[in-house]
């Protein structure tokens, strides 16, 4: 008996910060697998998440948006998670964000993809808010001879998405089911996700500190959650906020605690909802003036 043939391959996303790679994810997986905010930084490292369907899989690795100007470690690192992924790998999808100008960032980003050899899909992405002043597509239409394929979504609509991964699809290798690289299946053993629970309820309270502090402490806080317990009745989790200053602690604080009730609430609302258990969430705020180095050693 012949062995059934699947597509298959490994699909990185790539852009400037903001583009909207993460919102791609969500909207491709149709499920949230990855936080976003609007600012930058928010994600920090790659991760890589598993799509099926009839046709096949597709490992897509989700990766940081290329920082024009680096200063602190974060940031440092940061720069670096992009270009390891670009070897390798059978597809990549270029973001732009066709809602804002052009900027030295694409030009890094677009210097990084001219040396690989996979397929290149150039997507502009925002296209429901790029109307009027804020249409800038213009900016871009020079870079679709370099790409062997030209699509526009909305990723935080759900436009088009499901087009882009017809596209992706047809640019994969087909493959064995047999010869299918365990790497899909040991991602898909713990969930669509290529980290572990407590790595991902710590990014979902990261990303609510990032929404509900904006630009108060920008990008100078860290969580590590050190418990999850299942009560059956209840899932108990404790973690604690670094940051590197006692300023910014009064402020992730808040007022008489306002903040981080704010921000708790929040994040245990969507653990609820994404777990469908009442969830008991404990947050502690802490000063480490050397989380960043912790967090990236050896990098």
């Amino acid at each position: 008996m012949e062995s059934k043939q699947l597509k298959y391959g490994r699909v990185v996303l790539m852009g400037r910060p903001n583009t909207g790679k993460s919102t791609l994810l969500n909207a491709i997986m149709n499920q949230k697998v990855a936080i976003t905010s609007p600012l930058p930084q928010t994600t920090r490292k790659s991760h890589r998440v598993v799509y099926s369907d009839d046709r096949g899989k597709i490992i897509f690795i989700d990766t940081p948006g290329i920082i024009n100007k680096v200063e602190d470690l974060v940031s440092k690192s940061i720069n670096t998670e992009a270009p390891k992924e670009v070897g390798g790998k059978d597809v990549i999808v270029c973001l732009v964000d066709i809602s804002r100008p052009k900027s030295e960032e694409e030009n890094k980003v677009i210097g990084l993809i001219r040396k690989a050899k996979a397929k290149k899909i150039l997507v502009y992405n925002k296209i429901d808010k790029a109307v009027g002043p804020k249409d800038h597509l213009a900016d871009y239409n020079y870079l679709e001879e370099e790409f062997d394929k030209t699509l526009a979504v909305s990723a935080l609509k759900r436009k088009h998405v499901r087009g882009l991964i017809n596209e992706i699809f047809r640019f994969l290798p087909i493959k064995n089911v047999n010869d299918i690289r365990k790497e899909a299946e040991q991602l898909e053993s713990g969930g669509v996700l290529g980290m572990d629970a407590n790595n991902f309820v710590a990014e979902i309270i990261r990303e609510k500190a990032y929404l509900f502090l904006r630009k108060e402490v920008p990008y100078t806080i860290n969580v590590e959650v050190n418990k999850i317990e299942d009560k059956k009745e209840i899932l108990v989790i404790g973690a604690q906020i670094y940051t590197n200053n006692d300023r910014y602690k009064k402020i992730i604080i808040g007022m008489a605690g306002s903040k981080i009730r704010e921000i708790g609430y929040n994040a245990r609302k969507e653990l609820e909802i994404m777990t469908g258990r009442k969830v008991f969430l404990e947050l502690e705020v802490k000063k480490d003036e050397h989380w960043m180095e912790k967090l990236f050693k050896g990098e």
